[in-house]
């Protein structure tokens, strides 16, 4: 889950099942507060592989809306092109509807989704051929395109675990997941040595890791997902 592929796989994106209706996890929902981040905030991160080669640039800005703030992100990563625009309601930061972009030399990919009474309702277009589906969604579920930004919002204390219902619109799934946070730490990024709370992503096959700054607004410090890292480059307050 979360980036490039915070987001599933390109393949699972294009193999969903049209008409698709199912249930699925539940989960108890994180302890989130308000809003950390500014109408106007940027943030930049250096995407880097294993040995610490960059390999491209990803970035995230901030918006409000009158009653939802917008959440944007745009990743360069090789020969990948991705953007997602999430709005989430201001106050309990549950997602409303996302548009979505891939580009690669095998996949052009459009997605729009709404989220309205419990459901999901997903429309894409994948390298020309419409697809839709349908799921179910518990009220505390997030988007997996938000998710990264919204953990911001949390309430951090040293081991403080909680689980909610994680949305992967691109694959029509729901994954619950815990989400452990596992103390401070220093880490060192182009940004500076910034002291950061660890979080663990635990989706159940697979375990991610990300870093916020122990002082608020909490700026995600670092995020690996087992393949890539994603290391603060550089901010742009409002």
């Amino acid at each position: 889950m979360a980036r490039t592929s915070l987001v599933v796989s390109l393949l699972a994106m294009i193999a969903f099942v049209a008409g698709c209706r199912s249930g699925g996890p539940t989960g108890q929902g994180l302890a989130l507060g308000s809003a950390p981040w500014q109408d106007g905030d940027r943030a930049m991160y250096d995407v880097v592989d294993r040995d610490g080669n960059r390999l491209g640039r990803s970035e995230f800005t901030f918006a409000r809306e009158g009653g939802a703030w917008v959440l944007s992100a745009a990743d360069e990563i090789g020969e990948l092109h991705q953007a997602c625009t999430v709005r989430i309601d201001a106050q309990t930061l549950q997602p409303l509807d996302e548009e979505k972009t891939v580009r690669t030399p095998k996949a052009d990919v459009t997605l729009r989704t709404s989220y309205t009474g419990g459901q999901l309702e997903i429309k894409a277009v994948v390298n020309g051929e419409d697809r839709s589906a349908t799921i179910s969604v518990p009220a505390h579920a997030l988007d997996n395109d938000q998710l990264l930004m919204t953990l911001r919002a949390l309430q951090f204390a040293d081991g403080y675990q909680g689980s909610y219902v994680n949305v992967v619109a691109a694959s029509a799934t729901k994954v619950k997941t815990m989400v452990r946070v596992q103390g401070k730490e220093t880490v060192e990024v182009p940004a500076g040595n910034l002291e950061a709370w660890r979080v663990e992503l635990d989706f159940g096959q697979a375990r991610q890791h990300a870093w916020y700054q122990v002082d608020p607004p909490h700026h995600m410090v670092q995020y690996d997902n087992g393949t890539l890292k994603f290391v603060l480059a550089g901010l742009s307050p409002s």
